[in-house]
């Protein structure tokens, strides 16, 4: 199979969000309700969807709206200052915008992805962003691919959404893509196309499926 056009998504996949992100709400918990709960447990919660951990949150610690809000502030400042992105990540990218393929984005996360992205110089190797801010259903809806497909008039043949998450894999097959999960644990491979613990990995599978054309 030939790939020309790589969606990616953002959190757990080319950054490493997740650590920063539940740290940043580990000492909102703390300065607010000056209560202690275990940052790999914050985690695993974020991990499922941040509204997931909200609700767990709300109902164990009486968390309201006011934290929230300024959580969120919070968060996207510590996240700009901590978050890098993962091993590799850039390079690959890089890669496949040298081959003459396509890299996009598509993420639940706001605009603070964007600025990220910038930081570490991959807004001139994508071709495209979808943020919360373009204002689509969330994954597993594919109302965001399909646009993306539409507006650039891709063949889904030729498309790879590569995502860490069951949601992205359900997103993929609803559009009618081909997947690859990005995961720590290879004996949870969800039934994707493929599977990749790093961006080692994922060059390999980039370097023998891209199909080069003129930029």
């Amino acid at each position: 199979m030939d790939f020309k056009h790589i969606i990616w998504d953002f959190d757990g996949t080319l950054f490493n969000t997740y650590p920063h992100t539940a740290q940043a709400f580990l000492v909102m918990l703390r300065k607010e309700y000056l209560v202690h709960e275990n940052v790999n447990e914050i985690e695993k919660h974020m991990r499922i969807s941040l509204q997931h951990a909200y609700d767990f949150y709300t109902e164990k610690f009486e968390i309201d709206d006011d934290f929230i809000e300024k959580y969120n502030d919070f968060r996207i400042l510590y996240e700009n200052q901590h978050t890098l992105p993962a091993n590799d990540a850039y390079l690959v990218c890089k890669f496949v915008f040298d081959q003459g393929s396509l890299n996009y984005l598509y993420t639940h996360r706001d605009k603070s992805a964007l600025s990220m992205m910038q930081k570490h110089g991959f807004n001139n190797i994508f071709r495209d962003f979808i943020t919360s801010d373009n204002g689509f259903p969330k994954k597993p809806a594919p109302d965001a691919l399909l646009h993306l497909i539409e507006k650039h008039n891709m063949n889904k043949e030729e498309i790879l959404y590569i995502g860490d998450r069951g949601v992205d894999l359900e997103c993929a097959n609803k559009t009618g893509v081909k997947f690859c999960l990005f995961t720590p644990n290879v004996n949870n491979t969800l039934n994707a196309d493929f599977a990749v613990q790093n961006f080692s990995d994922l060059y390999y599978i980039l370097n023998s499926t891209l199909s080069t054309r003129d930029k």
